[in-house]
């Protein structure tokens, strides 16, 4: 980890700040953020910082970097009075003077300067240069003290606060201590192991010997190695009983960022735990042990689990039996909750979701599935479905809530759905149903894929629909970073399926205008409900697809499909290209720029100028082609000839009111044939 190759005007610097155990979802960000603030406040000191490492364990805060000795030269110019008031009959003033004796140089020395029209005496002054020993200390104290925290605490009776109380600190140049306080703490030539094996303290005599220091305190200071240690010797225990562990990122950082000396170690549990289905014993491990499922070949669950010990220790199996202890209560509940849950369908609960709250201004769980139920008897003619899968889907939001009563759900919150599908299946409920209600938290975050199947895509279409039509007309905004109510992300499930799937043939609004109609909200709630949506999908967009916002407005805001965007977006990138792009383009600004927010009127006027009748014809014609976006391209560009032939011809801001208003008209309705499948305006054309 250490350079030791390094030029002769560099030094390497580390520090290491002990603490005790901070949580792993904040290591990774706090780390990070003391190295960018520690070259932050070197580079404000003229120091160049280069090859900065940000190490963590959850006990200790490691910045490595190279340092240059020393500060850069600064030459600095300082302005003194101005030159008709330095001298008089060529005598130095005692404003000269004086100016001199506070930069420490002769009245012979000094120069002149000229801002605007005045001219100034003025020195320049070469700053001392200051070595790195002793800026280092300040800039790592003061970098630390701006660490943005996620939360604080206090600790003792000084009045230091930090996520976790700080134990010690370090800080080298080469082999060179350097005195320092971080949060009250004075800095020593030592460092400490893993708690389990080597809690004492370890010396330090230099840079060099502080990796030997960790080694023998049995500290992996580099996350990436204590993950590889993980996934390799879990995977090896899980071959030693012909199973294997299903790769699960977030598990595997979460767990590295737990320990500093990983020691995997395999674990039992009795097979009798197999009877509970699969995603509530994986939720046991995973969410509340941290243990690594073991999975055999056919996808199954097998009786064992993988944990990571942190450190050696001097009993491995005691350390197993304990954990396999602490499973067993966990399984052995979940057992029971499951056997309990059995003895009612998913039917028999629904009548008590009418005194569950859903939220205390939008009613409770009964009245959300009655304005689902309304919504979808509102629009059943527009979804993909026939008469066998619309009853289907009506006994789907009957019960796509009822899991919510169950114990095991109420036991594993994360299960929410899932148990759901998995009761429905055991009910022997249609296999459309069961997928259905096992769909509804789909898409839960950014990453994550829309339902697959049809009724699961309207399910959450409506669902969420209720939610933000419902939230916006309750005066429920996120607003900043706050989003209690999940309105940003049931407005992205929303956009996603929407733009994902073809499950609605319609543009955006229309479904938004209807619900808000059957909902009985007002048209604000509707369209700040639609503009949320179409925010986040754009957002979205950008984010993870790469496409500027700005782009996906054009597409998204045209009154088609949203799932056609893409097929708009290719069509889009391909006439951009095009040469006769840049004639398009220019004869849409010209009407863009003359006409401003002037619209078609309800009554076409009568064309009196053959010019006019020949731009009338060519705006119907791309207005009115197949469909087809090439017919609608080679049209336009006979468009933008016919434009560019009118406004050569007339003036469209005739004096006369009334011709004007007829070639604004004429050309608002040009305007509506360029923007037919994109909004032109939102494009950089």
């Amino acid at each position: 980890m250490i350079d030791y190759d390094i030029s002769p005007d560099m030094r390497q610097v580390f520090v290491e700040v002990g603490v005790e155990e901070i949580p792993s979802q904040y290591l990774r960000d706090i780390v990070t953020n003391f190295g960018n603030l520690i070259v932050e406040e070197l580079q404000a000191q003229r120091i160049v910082v280069r090859n900065v490492q940000a190490l963590a364990t959850p006990r200790r805060l490691v910045v490595m970097a190279q340092a240059r000795k020393e500060q850069d030269p600064l030459r600095e110019r300082i302005r003194g009075p101005l030159l008709t008031s330095a001298y008089k009959d060529n005598i130095p003033t005692p404003a000269l003077l004086g100016f001199c004796r506070r930069v420490g140089v002769s009245p012979g020395e000094v120069e002149t300067m000229t801002e605007g029209d005045k001219v100034y005496v003025c020195v320049d002054i070469d700053q001392p240069i200051r070595p790195l020993e002793e800026l280092l200390a300040p800039a790592v104290e003061k970098a630390f003290s701006r660490i943005p925290l996620p939360r604080s605490m206090r600790w003792g009776s000084d009045d230091y606060r930090f996520i976790r109380p700080v134990r010690w600190c370090s800080l080298w140049i080469d082999d060179t201590f350097v005195p320092v306080t971080i949060a009250g703490v004075i800095g020593e030539p030592k460092t400490y192991g893993n708690r389990t094996d080597h809690p004492g303290s370890l010396a330090i005599h230099g840079i060099a010997s502080y990796e030997q220091a960790l080694a023998r305190g049995l500290v992996m200071l580099d996350a990436d190695r204590r993950k590889q240690v993980i996934e390799n010797e879990a995977n090896d225990l899980a071959e030693s009983v012909k199973g294997h562990i299903d790769r699960d990122e977030d598990l595997l950082e979460e767990v590295t960022e737990l320990v500093e000396w990983p020691t995997p170690f395999l674990g039992h549990f009795d097979e009798a735990f197999l009877e509970v289905p699969a995603p509530i014993v994986v939720t046991s491990m995973r969410v509340h042990q941290r243990y690594f499922p073991v999975w055999s070949e056919q996808g199954t669950l097998l009786p064992y689990f993988v944990g990571v010990r942190n450190g050696i220790g001097t009993d491995l199996d005691s350390v197993r039996h304990g954990n396999e202890k602490v499973l067993r209560a966990r399984l052995s509940d979940a057992l029971y909750f499951y056997r309990v849950d059995l003895q009612h369908s998913l039917n028999e609960r629904r009548p008590q979701l009418d005194r569950v709250i859903f939220h205390a201004k939008l009613g409770t769980y009964g009245d959300k599935i009655q304005r689902v139920h309304a919504l979808f008897e509102a629009t059943r003619d527009r979804w993909p479905l026939n008469k066998t899968q619309q009853d289907h889907f009506n006994a789907v939001i009957e019960l796509y809530k009822a899991d919510l009563l169950t114990q095991v759900v109420q036991e594993f919150p994360e299960l929410q759905g899932i148990m759901g599908e998995i009761y429905a299946r055991h009910e022997g409920l249609a296999d459309d149903v069961a997928t259905a209600i096992g769909e509804q938290y789909h898409p839960g975050f950014q990453g994550d894929h829309i339902p697959r199947s049809p009724m699961g895509q309207i399910l959450v279409l409506l669902d969420r629909l209720d939610t933000v039509l419902e939230g916006a007309a309750h005066g429920l905004k996120p607003t900043g970073s706050e989003d209690p109510f999940g309105l940003r992300r049931a407005a992205l499930a929303i956009g996603r399926i929407l733009a994902e799937s073809a499950i609605w043939q319609y543009p955006a609004y229309d479904l938004f205008a209807l619900a808000g109609q059957i909902l009985a909200v007002d048209q604000m709630a509707v369209d700040e409900s639609y503009d949320l949506a179409i925010a986040r999908l754009e957002h979205y967009l950008d984010e993870v697809h790469q496409i500027p916002e700005q782009t996906a407005h054009a597409i998204l805001s045209v009154s088609l499909p949203w799932y056609t965007y893409q097929e708009r977006l290719d069509f889009l990138t391909t006439i951009i290209k095009d040469p006769n792009w840049e004639a398009v383009a220019l004869s849409f600004k010209r009407i863009d720029r003359v006409i401003k927010d002037a619209r078609v009127p309800e009554m076409i006027p009568e064309w009196e100028l053959p010019i006019e009748q020949t731009v009338w014809e060519a705006a119907h014609n791309a207005l009115n082609h197949s469909g087809s976006m090439d017919e609608w391209w080679i049209a336009i560009q006979d468009l933008s000839k016919a434009v560019d032939a009118l406004f050569d011809a007339v003036l469209i801001n005739d004096p006369d009111p009334a011709v004007r208003m007829r070639r604004t008209s004429l050309l608002a309705y040009a305007r509506e044939a360029y923007n037919r499948f994109f909004d032109l305006r939102q494009l950089s054309v």
